[in-house]
């Protein structure tokens, strides 16, 4: 049996809002992750700036390579546990202090002792060491994802000795984008159900208007010649 007319209507309305719905939530959730992912990317630079002004702090001079090592001033840096561990404690982020691409302080963890000793991946030590820039972006470190941000270190000559590394942990904004994508979805649902009940209220005579106001032809008789329209 073919559906009528108020049912093709109805569900002809539900597909409109259902792709409303659909299209909203697409353009919601989409604009929520660029936005977590533009504020990641702020805090991972602010911290790495904040960083470096606490190590202006406790170790003031210069940035400098002493027998292969590494130094801030008078202040060897190489296994220097209590300044990465200070920063990371302020900013609840991973530290890292690389002499060349070489890790040579630093608070992430693997197999229990620290990271020492583990070179950088060839693309941040392409732009960071090679080009001299800032190198903004995710990576996965010890199984997690952070945001991260690398800065060049530099010497009185100007020449780059080494890299600063800060990491934010990508969890909160991955708990934040799931929570939103939630609230999304659920958003949409809540409208579909809401349109769908406004058309199980709405009368036949709304859907068929247009249709029962056609004008109709009656017809009488008429003795002579027969049948006429009036």
């Amino acid at each position: 049996m073919g559906l009528g007319l108020k049912a093709k209507l109805t569900v002809f309305a539900v597909g409109i809002a259902l792709l409303v719905c659909l299209v909203a939530s697409i353009l919601i959730i989409r604009d929520m992750q660029i936005q977590i992912e533009t504020a990641m990317a702020e805090k991972s630079k602010s911290d790495l700036a904040t960083a470096l002004e606490i190590t202006d702090y406790m170790l003031p001079g210069s940035w400098q390579v002493r027998n292969g090592e590494l130094y801030k001033g008078q202040y060897r840096i190489n296994d220097n546990t209590e300044l990465v561990d200070k920063i990371a404690r302020l900013t609840d982020d991973t530290v890292t202090i690389f002499l060349n691409n070489t890790r040579v302080a630093t608070n992430i963890m693997r197999d229990g002792t620290r990271a020492t000793g583990t070179v950088a991946a060839d693309y941040v030590t392409e732009t960071v060491l090679t080009n001299g820039n800032l190198y903004i972006g995710e990576a996965e470190v010890v199984g997690e994802n952070y945001q991260t941000c690398y800065a060049p270190l530099k010497d009185d000559s100007g020449n780059i000795i080494g890299m600063f590394y800060i990491g934010v942990s990508k969890k909160l904004a991955d708990q934040l984008r799931h929570s939103f994508t939630s609230i999304a979805v659920l958003s949409a649902r809540i409208a579909l159900l809401f349109a769908l009940a406004g058309t199980c209220f709405i009368p036949l005579d709304t859907w068929s208007i247009g249709f029962d106001n056609r004008p109709v032809l009656c017809w009488k008789k008429n003795s002579k010649h027969g049948k006429t329209p009036r």
